[in-house]
Parts: C-alpha cells; structure tokens; sequence
C-alpha cells in the first residue's frame, strides 16, 4: 500500500497478525533489506515494513525533508494501517527515527531495536569525503566507482566473501534508484543530524542495541556511547558484519530481534 506523509507518498508492506513491528531501513536500501527477517516476524506479529522516503517502491523524493520528518511520516504510516503504538526495529536511519519518535511520543513506541545506529551528528572527518560522494549521486546516480566506495563502508569484508549476492542486490537496487531521492536522503540523514545524545536519558522504553563488529560507518563505540545514555538499554555485537549487519548476518539478527520483542511483550503482560 501507498501512505500519503510529509516526506512523500511512501510504500509500505504489511504481513502477519499479533503485536505491531514496524521496521524501517538504512540509508541507500530498502525495505528488502529485511529478507531475513519479515518471513520469521510475520509469524507471531504484524510487520510493518516502510520504503523510507524515496527509496524501494517510495515515490521519488522531491523536496528536502528532517529527521523530525521522518518521525511524522512514521505516525502517518502508523495512523494509515491503525496501529497506535508498535516496536520498531530501525537499522541506522531507522534507529536515528526510532529514538526521536521515542523522545517525542513515548506512548507510540513500545520497545526500541536498534541495529548500527547513532544518535549524534556526523563525525567532521567523515563530512568531506560524504559531500564528495553525494555530489556525484545527485548528478550521475550511483555510478560504479561509487559503489565501490560505498561497499566497505556499509559492509564486512566478510560479506563478499560469503554472501556476494547481497552485495550484488545492494548494488543493483541502489544503481536503479533516482539521483535527486539519494541527495535529499543523504542531507537528511548526514549533513541535517543534530546531536541528541543529551536527550537519549528521557527514553523509557525497553532497548536492544545492535552493531555489526566490522561496521566503520557507525562503529560499535557510538552503540556503547547509546548503551551507557539509555537507561537500561543492552548492547549485542554482531560478528562478521558490518553497517547492515541484520543483512549481512540474518542467523544472529533475527533470532536477537524474536527474543527482544517476545520478552518486552512478556513485561507488558505481567
């Protein structure tokens, strides 16, 4: 189905019945990104999965969006398929949705899993050789001298190795995707964040945080930093991954996702 939101008409895909998931993606993928995941998820839940904006089967972006954004579309696509609070599971932009939804609507947002996020602005050092990148998106698309720079950043060295049909998927898909969708994304989600690591002790809401050992482009030292802010939230480490560990290792993600969400629904029921 096709939601109507601030950040665009986004598609979002519903299976199963239970507790509602919402699961939302990194940058530069999309909602396939769950393979893993939505076939076990679907079986005790109803999973909800968003196409971010201008990505997978989203209307391309037309106009620049926030984070904040990001968060409105969320409740829109909640409202859209009547569900007044859910889990979500969000891996890097996803997360950087997840604990601003959180911190804005606390009653919305019943547990958090977080996979490879942060929740500060990008690191200065990055900013440069990201802007590089972006411009040549915005105006040639995913080239494959770009795709070959976004590979190590996003995964293990592992992964081409032992799974390189994922790599060819991400590579693939993000080659077809529109260069104007890229650019307001990347501004979104790299050059617009603000630092709300000092809000993150607001958050209530039971927290797992996740992060692919080999990921360089939020290394596990910003989920540690997540970890100790959260109050009770716990950290688990995802070998032989990296940025998009719960693609890159389904065996170890989705087993961490079943166990989080069956033991917060546990709580609440007592």
């Amino acid at each position: 189905m096709l939601v109507e939101t601030r950040c665009g008409r986004l598609f979002v895909e519903v299976r199963g019945e239970g507790p509602a998931v919402v699961l939302w993606h990194s940058l530069l993928c999309e909602g396939g990104m769950w393979v893993g995941q939505v076939g076990p998820l679907a079986e005790r839940y109803r999973v909800i999965n968003i196409d971010a904006p201008g990505h997978g089967r989203s209307a391309p972006s037309t106009r620049g969006y926030s984070l904040e954004d990001c968060v409105d579309a969320l409740f829109e696509v909640m409202d859209a398929v009547n569900e007044r609070s859910v889990a979500l599971v969000g891996l890097s932009w996803g997360g950087m949705v997840g604990v601003r939804a959180a911190l804005r609507a606390p009653d919305r947002i019943r547990s958090l899993i977080l996979f490879d996020t942060n929740a500060d602005a990008e690191s200065p050092d990055k900013l440069p050789k990201y802007r590089a990148m972006a411009f040549l998106a915005r105006r040639l698309g995913a080239l494959p001298l770009l795709l070959d720079r976004l590979v190590p950043i996003f995964f293990s060295p592992r992964t081409p190795i032992d799974r390189p049909e994922i790599v060819r998927d991400f590579r693939d898909r993000l080659s077809a995707m529109d260069p104007a969708s890229i650019g307001h994304a990347v501004d979104c989600v790299e050059f617009g964040r603000q630092d709300i690591r000092s809000e993150l002790a607001r958050i209530t809401c039971p927290t797992l945080v996740v992060c692919g050992i080999d990921d360089v482009a939020t290394p596990v030292a910003r989920s540690e930093d997540i970890v100790r802010r959260i109050p009770g939230a716990e950290l688990a480490l995802v070998p032989q991954a990296g940025h998009l560990s719960a693609w890159e290792r389904p065996d170890i993600a989705t087993p961490l996702i079943l166990e989080r969400l069956a033991h917060t629904e546990r709580a609440r029921a007592r």
